[in-house]
């Protein structure tokens, strides 16, 4: 990407813009009643520059100030005189964009997640986004490759976008402002938790997989713990008082500020809320950690309990969509994502022993509150009249 150069020429005052040449083009920039102007003239010519923060030092003192800007923008545009949007081609813009909010202080990962797959579509759909028609043609061509929901949140992304676009002097006007997002159908809801017959017929299809065998034990401690699937990526056996038969949660291993799954872009940090919480091993979860411990033979407390099949972290996306939704497709069982056996192992919790408090403590949650709001509905189910004996 081309570097974006500011270079200031003359220093405004209390309310007279100052003069700024970006890569040779001039702009103003100024503050008013609390907010922060940037105009961009599309021009090199400084006395034109001078001429318009002089128009806008007036307006300001008369109190005739359009904030609209649009009192101020070149109002003729020669050959050698365009308007500075013309310069830039949508994906230099996009590009403006994700600088600027870097600077505001969105985060890598949050950046990573946003901004690449709005820039890849830009260049395979090839066009530039110069008025609402083309801006429409746009998100018609990302309704033909996402869902209806993810082409309406870029819709609404698009539109900060748009606004952007305004605010800096590049468009006239936002093309995304006056577009409809698509009607969406509502799937049915898919977090509902496993049943007990599920889990066995999951549990049983992962064991005999000739791939994905080696994630049962994973798959068991999901289902048996209730921790969340980072937790149990960054699990040591440090962790683990097989004396005490208890493991201590204390931490996780999770996506980098980046969003990047892979295990060496992994981070330590706590746990989601920053609570610690020990857990007692059933019979059955500590028959299979003493054994998996007897099979590793681990030479240090920090190595990891679970790893991926090369011996690193798990990569909780690729076992999500490779070995997790294979294994429900083969037995059968309506897709989940992995989080869900943190559900189910919760859920599974109240319905036996009516407590919400254990449920809590296994959840990490100091409040009840959540966990009520949840699961309550199992503590208590309503007992309907029956009338024929």
């Amino acid at each position: 990407m081309a570097k974006v150069e500011w270079v200031k020429v003359e220093d405004g005052r209390k309310g007279k813009p100052s003069i700024w040449q970006v890569n040779g083009l001039y702009a103003l920039r100024w503050s008013y009643q609390g907010r922060r102007y940037t105009l961009s003239l599309g021009h090199d010519k400084l006395r034109l520059a001078q001429a318009v923060a002089a128009k806008v030092e007036a307006d300001i003192v008369a109190g005739h100030f359009d904030s609209s800007l649009e009192a101020y923008r070149p109002k003729v545009a020669k050959q050698d005189d365009k308007p500075f949007s013309q310069f830039l081609a949508t994906s230099e813009l996009w590009q403006r964009f994700t600088e600027w909010s870097r600077s505001q202080g969105a985060t890598e990962r949050y950046l990573n997640w946003r901004f690449p797959p709005i820039a890849s579509n830009l260049k395979r759909w090839g066009g530039q986004i110069t008025d609402v028609d083309s801006a429409r043609s746009f998100i018609e061509y990302l309704r033909t490759r996402q869902s209806p929901t993810t082409a309406n949140r870029n819709l609404s992304f698009m539109r900060s976008f748009g606004r952007w676009c305004v605010e800096q002097g590049y468009w006239q006007s936002n093309h995304f402002e006056k577009l409809k997002p698509a009607k969406v159908e509502r799937a049915p809801k898919r977090d509902n938790p496993f049943t007990a017959d599920e889990v066995r017929r999951f549990l049983q299809t992962v064991r005999t997989d000739p791939h994905y065998f080696i994630y049962h034990d994973f798959c068991y401690c999901l289902f048996h713990l209730g921790c969340r699937p980072s937790e149990l990526i960054g699990l040591r056996w440090g962790a683990i008082d097989f004396y005490r038969r208890t493991i201590t949660i204390a931490e996780s291993l999770s996506r980098g500020d980046d969003g990047k799954t892979a295990g060496y872009a992994r981070k330590r940090k706590g746990t989601k809320t920053g609570s610690i919480r020990v857990l007692p091993m059933t019979e059955s979860v500590y028959s299979l950690l003493t054994g998996r411990f007897q099979e590793c033979q681990p030479t240090s407390p920090d190595e990891l309990v679970f790893t991926s099949p090369t011996g690193r972290a798990i990569d909780d996306h690729n076992f999500s969509q490779r070995c997790w939704r294979a294994i429900c497709a083969k037995a059968g069982i309506p897709y989940r994502p992995p989080y869900i056996a943190r559900h189910t192992a919760l859920s599974h919790i109240v319905e036996t022993t009516g407590s919400l408090a254990q449920a809590a403590a296994v959840a990490g949650h100091s409040s009840l509150r959540m966990v009520s709001q949840t699961y309550g509905h199992l503590v208590s189910r309503v007992q309907m009249p029956e009338y024929e004996k």
